[in-house]
């Protein structure tokens, strides 16, 4: 083990050392305790086959654990730690918390704290059958529940790239700025799977309201001007001054399945609101389109993405356990075929403008960490408007090991009829191993060169996302 990750483990043991004294055998006593000795038996040998374990157990054990993953791109990777518990009340409801606190070598570091409320009645119309009664035959689909999310973050990055706004923009006009972002919400997924018309479709409805308060500087920067020196408040619309945003959102998502979930289908649409002070003439409203489809190579799919009673810092398999899978070793075949058209245009009124930093950007990874166009530097292209086509093929290698190839065409504008596709090639690498974040390793290249990006999520796998920073 590093020298670092070692003070991360002795950190951590004198921690759960210390705090079921102070706790006197509450809830988060006894799973300190238990999470103590699940540590001492992952932790106790320095064995090769053992560090790997060791290290599994310290990153995804609850309720508390190192925390790591990629800041937004080129800030960094950033240590820390996360506090996860659960409380079920009744049959009803599960509610869980987290807290976490990372920093970067680079200064950027991220906070936050978030709420989850699930609500999982009974399941409706159980039939007990005779022993030998065949069952009906229909695909068994995942459960909805209904979701309540409260969530308070910030974070602080030194640096992000800006070249403008537009697809006609050149890598010469590189500038750098940095943010500081602090985002209170409450969000709710409802779903409607209980009208039966609607049944098929898996509909649910989705709705929100955040606060935003951002704030832009100067970055220092060997590589590029500070974003003041190149650009003022006409190309860079929002530089000369940022007010505070309230966002609300509504959207529905439909996740059907044909052909015996052999195509199936993740469709959302969604619309924002953006309201801030009538000075900053930065009032604006935001639509968007996301359709996704995904072609299982084989019948059976095990399923990583989020899960719905999970925070970003649990990786929990079923509500009613806290326990993190384990990591699977298997030779099954895995594999899928995914393609996905993805649009968003916003619209304002008299002379109110788009702030650029709330506008989406393609190429690299974004400001979320999500990669489209990614042979192009990160934030390459910026607009208020922006259309990208996926087309990809993962699969399995060996156990969590997985490889995948895609294509990927997109461009972002001030209007979506103006402008050609930017195009880029994707080969990559994946590591998904239980509940340990997502580590991507990606060899892209397009129009401006290619781009080598290495990257691990900062929600544990199975985790839900972190708020969205535009």
């Amino acid at each position: 083990m590093t020298r670092r990750s070692t003070a991360f483990a002795s950190l951590l043991s004198i921690v759960l050392t210390s705090l079921p004294v102070l706790a006197q055998e509450s809830q988060v006593a006894a799973d300190l305790r238990r999470e103590r000795e699940h540590v001492a038996d992952s932790c106790g040998t320095f064995a090769p086959k053992a560090i790997a374990g060791c290290a599994y157990t310290l990153t995804t054990e609850s309720p508390l654990h190192i925390a790591l993953g990629s800041l937004a791109p080129t800030n960094g990777f950033a240590f820390g730690l996360a506090f996860d518990e659960h409380y079920t009340p009744n049959e009803a409801w599960r509610i869980s918390w987290s807290a976490d606190a990372v920093a970067a070598p680079s200064g950027a570091w991220r906070s936050g704290a978030y709420m989850r409320l699930v609500h999982t009645p009974a399941t409706a119309g159980v039939v007990v059958r005779q022993p030998g009664t065949p069952a009906p035959r229909r695909p068994v689909t995942p459960r909805a529940f209904a979701v309540l999310d409260l969530f308070a973050q910030t974070i602080s990055l030194k640096t992000i790239n800006y070249f403008g706004q537009g697809p006609d923009t050149v890598e010469s006009g590189r500038a750098v700025f940095g943010e500081r972002e602090t985002v209170l919400g409450v969000s709710a997924v409802y779903p409607l799977d209980r009208v039966s018309s609607l049944a098929a479709l898996h509909p649910a409805l989705l709705g929100g309201v955040t606060g935003r308060f951002v704030s832009i500087r100067a970055a220092p920067s060997g590589q590029a001007p500070s974003i003041e020196q190149r650009y003022d408040d006409v190309s860079a619309p929002g530089l000369a001054a940022q007010d505070g945003f309230v966002e609300l959102r509504e959207g529905v998502r439909l996740e059907p399945s044909v052909a015996n979930g052999r195509l199936r289908f993740n469709y959302l649409l969604s619309a924002q609101q953006f309201r801030t002070s009538a000075a900053t003439r930065a009032s604006f409203n935001r639509w968007t389109l996301d359709l996704r489809h995904d072609i299982p190579l084989y019948h059976a799919v095990s399923s990583t993405g989020p899960r719905a009673f999970n925070g970003p810092n649990a990786c929990a398999q079923s509500s009613s356990s806290a326990a993190c899978p384990p990591v699977q070793w298997s030779r099954n075949r895995q594999g899928t075929i995914a393609l996905r058209l993805y649009a968003s245009a916003s619209t304002t009124s008299g002379d109110n403008r788009v702030p650029f930093y709330l506008q989406p950007t393609l190429g690299g990874s974004d400001i979320n960490g999500d990669r489209v166009l990614a042979s192009y530097q990160n934030y390459r292209f910026r607009g208020p408007n922006v259309v990208m086509l996926q087309e990809g093929l993962e699969h399995s290698i060996w156990g969590p090991f997985g490889a995948y190839v895609l294509a990927e065409q997109g461009k972002a504008t001030e209007s979506l009829g103006s402008g050609g596709l930017a195009t880029s090639t994707t080969v990559g690498v994946t590591l998904r191993a239980g509940g340990f974040p997502l580590v991507n390793l990606s060899f892209s290249w397009g129009g401006e060169g290619h781009h080598i990006i290495g990257a691990m999520d900062t929600s544990l796998l199975g985790g839900s996302p972190r708020p969205s920073l535009y």
